[in-house]
């Protein structure tokens, strides 16, 4: 009787640890498909996992790699370089107040890689669109002086900022032209951007069309920049990341 008991409770005891592992092995095939992606916006960021960029455009609104902020005051203090801070009316975003025809203002997107791991990243630039007249710089109406459809403002893709345009034609979203840019390095596929690196500006100023008066409101929309990021560890391509990255419902 003493032995059927102890048959009896060696066998719970393996149905436990079975029951263990199996909840282990479930866990652990969840995990796999929980990567580790990052995004942010103008105003939306998360984070999965320990893939962590930062956005910031240091002469746009005075945010520095790490996410702090620079101020006037830190210009004057005795450890600080010219690079560490600008007056408060140099930069874009104050200078963005005040726009006109043909302005040029500093907006300097840049990504700083702040995790230990590579991952892919890419870059979003939204150029809002309208029809409106626009003049050449010496005062001649453009079109013969008809509304046609414009960009709103241009940019010069910075050469050192390693990323290249996925497409050459923009996609249409709405008032939006949307342009997509890929980090190759300076090459021309799609490579991982490496643990702790700084990619410099996608670009360093913006350019408002110079549009004839009266052509719009005042409440025009600006420039938006957003980026996406995933892990490359794991994938044999950046492809199959990015299908993985959409596959989760990232925007």
């Amino acid at each position: 009787m003493n032995e059927n008991m102890e048959k009896k409770q060696k066998w719970k005891n393996k149905l436990k640890v079975m029951a263990a592992t199996a909840l282990i092995v479930m866990l652990s095939l969840g995990g796999t498909l929980a990567y580790m992606t990052d995004y942010e916006a103008a105003e939306n960021r998360f984070t999965v996992g320990s893939v962590d960029f930062n956005l910031y455009e240091r002469n746009w609104d005075g945010e520095r790699p790490d996410g702090s902020y620079a101020t006037s005051s830190d210009a004057s203090s005795s450890n600080a370089s010219s690079s560490d801070a600008s007056p408060s009316d140099a930069l874009g975003i104050e200078q963005a107040r005040h726009m006109y025809a043909g302005m040029e203002i500093p907006k300097d997107p840049a990504i700083k890689n702040n995790s230990k791991n590579d991952a892919y990243v890419r870059m979003t630039v939204k150029v809002p669109v309208a029809e409106i007249v626009t003049a050449a710089e010496d005062g001649t109406l453009n079109a013969g002086g008809q509304a046609v459809e414009t960009q709103l403002f241009t940019y010069q893709l910075n050469p050192e900022s390693g990323m290249r345009r996925l497409s050459g034609t923009p996609v249409r979203e709405g008032d939006y032209y949307v342009y997509e840019y890929i980090y190759t390095g300076g090459g021309w596929d799609e490579i991982p951007v490496p643990a702790g690196h700084d990619i410099p500006p996608l670009f360093h100023t913006v350019t408002f069309a110079n549009i004839v008066g009266g052509e719009l409101s005042e409440s025009t929309e600006f420039i938006h920049v957003d980026f996406k990021a995933i892990q490359s560890g794991g994938f044999a391509s950046p492809e199959e990341a990015w299908a993985a990255y959409e596959n989760q419902g990232q925007p």
